[in-house]
């Protein structure tokens, strides 16, 4: 498994965002940070990312496991990742 780059073209890749585990209060809670990390993904003294989790860090908002997007996801192909729930589970499960 390759480390996942933290690139512009990964973060419109991402899948994070459209997720069943992904709630809509974790989405409104995310946008600034999520729009930083669009400027400049790659600055990791920004707020938390809270998208593109097999790159960054699990999530501070999501709680609960509703589905996972991962092994649909491009990146998560693009990489050959192995683990599901990124966004739970630092490092996925």
């Amino acid at each position: 498994m390759k480390t996942v780059q933290r690139t512009k073209e990964n973060l419109f890749k991402c899948m994070c965002k459209v997720c069943p585990s992904y709630t809509f209060a974790c989405k409104v809670m995310a946008v600034p940070g999520n729009i930083l990390l669009l400027i400049d993904p790659l600055d990791d003294n920004k707020l938390h990312a809270e998208t593109m989790f097999c790159a960054y860090h699990k999530s501070q908002c999501i709680a609960d496991e509703k589905g996972c997007k991962c092994p649909e996801c491009e990146v998560y192909k693009e990489y050959a990742l192995e683990k599901t729930y990124y966004c739970t589970s630092e490092g996925g499960k």
